[in-house]
């Protein structure tokens, strides 16, 4: 009696310990399956240019970001989606995510920031892990291709007079490029 007992116990064990270790398998190969952020397409009149550097450590910019000139939000909750809405809610040209949480807004994009590779940006969005934010420095760049109509505006004259002495701005939505020697146009 005392021998199959022995025997039965042992046969639990067995199967408990074998229950215990697909369990531990399938745990192990959950945690190892992690989620891929990729670069979202677009949204609110906006498409995807790609991974572009930001500007703020370029010498002579005198730390000049990328994308200025517009407005600027970061938070807990950032995502594409809402970022696109947030700058086409004043028309802005371009939409920038950098850092993982902040939403940058402009007419104008730096002819000092250039594309780079796509694994620049590398970071996901604090509110939807599944989309990339830019990276440190790096900000996913997204193009105004259909305009809400609007009233507000701001004029090309306007922003290239305020652009700072000899310094390169690349106005790519009136596709000109300006040069500005200290003289306001």
């Amino acid at each position: 009696m005392f021998v199959s007992a022995f025997v039965s116990a042992l046969s639990l064990f067995a199967v408990a310990s074998a229950q215990s270790s697909a369990s531990t398998t399938s745990a192990a190969a959950s945690a190892s399956a992690s989620v891929v952020a990729i670069a979202a397409a677009g949204s609110s009149g906006y498409s995807y240019m790609g991974c572009y550097n930001e500007t703020t450590e370029i010498a002579g910019t005198s730390g000049a970001r990328a994308l200025s000139g517009g407005k600027m939000e970061t938070g807990n909750d950032t995502t594409v989606a809402a970022c696109l809405q947030y700058c086409g809610e004043s028309n802005y040209q371009y939409a920038g995510l950098e850092y993982s949480k902040e939403c940058w807004c402009a007419n104008y994009l730096s002819a000092l920031s250039a594309q780079l590779p796509e694994s620049n940006c590398s970071l996901a969005c604090v509110g939807n892990d599944t989309e990339l934010c830019g990276g440190y420095l790096t900000i996913n760049l997204y193009n105004l291709t259909s305009k809400k109509s609007s009233s507000s505006g701001s004029s090309s004259k306007g922003a290239a007079a305020s652009v700072a002495a000899s310094s390169w701005t690349n106005v790519l939505g009136a596709g000109v490029m300006a040069l500005t020697l200290g003289a306001a146009l």
